[in-house]
């Protein structure tokens, strides 16, 4: 099993100005978006694949390998994992909050956390030495402080630095009751680090953009009911002064909290901070850092 996906955010470095982008061959990338959703799983998940094939996907970031009212089991995450496996590009997988939040044991308890540690195992495991392995890709776990957050991975290509990062789209998985959210702090903390490696590797690395997908939308800010607590609000807020004093652009391309209607989604700027809500389905982005907008939605989920 795998975690899932779908926050993007990108980066552009520079400390003082825009930095030059250099030269470099345009390329696109796929983004499936809780595919699951749709009535006809296999069959969506399929299509999607054979979408982004076509639309020259140079990879596949997938978000989401299940549905909140599909049943947690181990051979439902294999099935989708061996699929993935079929396909002929480098397939990464990003945490999303129907893969674990909701599950629960056979006797009916809640058991999110169970599912979220053997997801946490499969995503450091065998999945990555397919096509992903040619990304070289790397895992915040490989940090000894943060061994259990195998879901928060980063590949560079081109000059792009590419990451996932582990936002729920349950108001990230913050609750409500008191002396509950252990697991919502201890992440907290391990993607904010992982935030701040990111802008720290680019930087040294000299790279052109960063690009984070997740699952959540923390931007630009949630609508809460009455006084739920903002679960993205620390997310938000240090991306937001990365872009500020970092002289970073900074875009997050994420999933959403809502149901998101079936139209081409837009890049939406302020500043050097942007966000891409992406709908259910498969939408394919263009990365050309010679032009004015380094990132363009091109083609939209079928």
């Amino acid at each position: 099993m795998r975690p899932l996906v779908l926050c993007l955010s990108i980066g552009i470095l520079g400390l003082v100005g825009l930095p030059t982008l250099g030269h470099t061959d345009p390329f696109r990338f796929s983004v499936l978006m809780r595919v699951a959703e749709e009535s006809n799983e296999d069959h969506a998940w399929r299509t999607a694949i054979e979408h982004a094939h076509t639309n020259e996907a140079t990879f596949i970031v997938v978000n989401g390998l299940k549905r909140s009212g599909e049943r947690c089991s181990e051979a439902l995450y294999q099935q989708r994992i061996d699929m993935f496996k079929q396909a002929t590009v480098p397939v990464i997988l990003s945490m999303a909050a129907t893969d674990w939040a909701y599950c629960r044991d056979r006797q009916n308890r809640p058991a999110s956390l169970v599912w979220l540690n053997l997801l946490r195992e499969k995503f450091a495991s065998d999945f990555s030495t397919q096509g992903s392995s040619a990304l070289n890709l790397k895992y915040q776990s490989a940090m000894p402080a943060y061994r259990s957050y195998a879901e928060n991975t980063r590949w560079v290509y081109d000059r792009i630095l590419f990451a996932t990062l582990h936002v729920a789209a349950n108001n990230n998985q913050y609750i409500e009751a008191a002396g509950r959210n252990s697991e919502f702090e201890d992440r907290q903390v391990a993607n904010r680090e992982w935030i701040r490696r990111l802008a720290e590797v680019a930087m040294r690395e000299h790279r052109a953009a960063i690009v984070i997908f997740c699952d959540g939308d923390p931007l630009p800010a949630p609508w809460l009911r009455g006084q739920e607590k903002d679960g993205y609000k620390v997310i938000r807020k240090q991306l937001r002064e990365l872009a500020d004093k970092s002289g970073l652009w900074i875009l997050l391309v994420q999933g959403s909290s809502v149901e998101t209607p079936k139209t081409t989604p837009e890049i939406v700027w302020a500043n050097r901070l942007g966000y891409l809500t992406l709908p259910t389905g498969v939408s394919t982005l263009a990365a050309d850092l010679n032009a004015t907008s380094p990132f363009t939605v091109v083609t939209e989920g079928p």
